[in-house]
């Protein structure tokens, strides 16, 4: 059994600064033995991830941190995938152009595959969470403490499968407020540190395992999510 997980981890793949590899070297250290690295808009550091994991016995869930926006606020779409669909290189091709803004690029490369609304440069949070779900991704709401509350009970009604209810920056009453959240709409929730460096001068995100799931919370997103669970 799973004891300690961080489900939302960055790499020098996008703006972290500690490779995939270090990252499970210092997991292993934190006593976390079950861990998601989501880089931004990039899936190209899991396999170094997953193969350090493996050789140290920390479980590495392959991730990706989608940007997309809703009006004017920025939502990160949290995508954990169940098997390799992470290497597809359709979903690599679409990946680079989410990061370089190219949207009407998107729409080309998946044509009759997905039927999306976003604008020429914007992908809209909808499409963000089709395109995960396109690829076996269960999805996950990554942050809501970040957003405006008002936006955050709108966002919350489209097809997610969860949110990360324990987030590195909540104080316990948005814990306990997201932890109702997702018990009442039935959604998985997970915990993330959002670990981006361990010399920060001012720190903006945890360190891995600061925000975790436990034993019996590890089952149940693996489980409700329909991950392999060994």
């Amino acid at each position: 059994m799973y004891k300690k997980g961080d489900f939302h981890i960055h790499s020098t793949f996008s703006d972290g600064k500690c490779s995939p590899k270090e990252i499970v070297i210092l997991s292993k250290k934190r006593e976390v033995d079950i861990i998601a690295i989501t880089d931004h808009n990039s899936t190209s550091g899991l396999d170094e991830a997953i193969m350090a994991g493996e050789e140290l016995g920390v479980r590495v869930i392959p991730g990706v941190e989608l940007s997309t926006k809703y009006n004017s606020s920025r939502v990160h779409v949290l995508g954990y995938f169940k098997d390799d669909s992470y290497k597809n290189e359709l979903l690599v091709e679409v990946l680079k152009n989410v990061k370089n803004h190219k949207v009407s690029n998107i729409k080309k490369l998946l044509g009759k595959k997905l039927d999306f609304c976003s604008t020429k440069d914007k992908l809209s949070v909808e499409a963000g969470i089709e395109i995960l779900k396109f690829f076996g991704a269960t999805v996950i709401l990554a942050h809501p403490v970040l957003l405006r509350r008002s936006d955050f009970k709108k966002i919350i009604e489209m097809n997610f499968d969860g949110l990360e209810a324990k987030y590195f920056s909540n104080t316990e009453e948005d814990t306990e407020y997201f932890l109702k959240v997702a018990s009442d709409r039935d959604l998985l929730y997970t915990a993330g540190s959002d670990f981006h460096s361990c010399k920060e001068f001012y720190r903006v995100h945890g360190i891995i395992g600061d925000v975790y799931l436990n034993e019996f919370e590890i089952y149940n997103f693996l489980v409700g999510g329909k991950f392999p669970y060994l």
